[in-house]
């Protein structure tokens, strides 16, 4: 799967509570999509947990973002990327879910 960046405007205005994702998350540093805007994701910085955090979102059937994938506390941006990509590139595959994925 490609990758695109993309700015934090555009980003939000995909969703339309951005600020709960960004409380649950931490402060965003990076935005992400795919070519068509189908998935998109974002990187985050959690003062509290000291740790970089992830989300990965995608249109469900109606065409809303819904959380299909949650990442926390990486050790560092360089780690996050890594399995921030990876799981852009699963997303396909997958249904939208509340529930975060382990990450260690």
């Amino acid at each position: 799967m490609r990758i695109k960046n993309i700015c934090r405007p555009k980003f939000e205005r995909f969703l339309q509570f951005h600020a709960i994702l960004e409380t649950a998350i931490g402060k965003e540093v990076e935005w992400f999509s795919d070519p068509v805007e189908n998935t998109i994701g974002t990187i985050a910085f959690c003062q509290g947990q000291r740790g970089w955090n992830y989300a990965v979102l995608r249109r469900d059937w109606t065409g809303d973002f819904q959380v299909c994938d949650l990442g926390a506390n990486l050790y560092s941006l360089d780690a996050a990327r890594v399995d921030f990509r990876r799981a852009m590139a699963g997303a396909e595959n997958t249904e939208p879910s509340i529930f975060p994925r382990n990450s260690e």
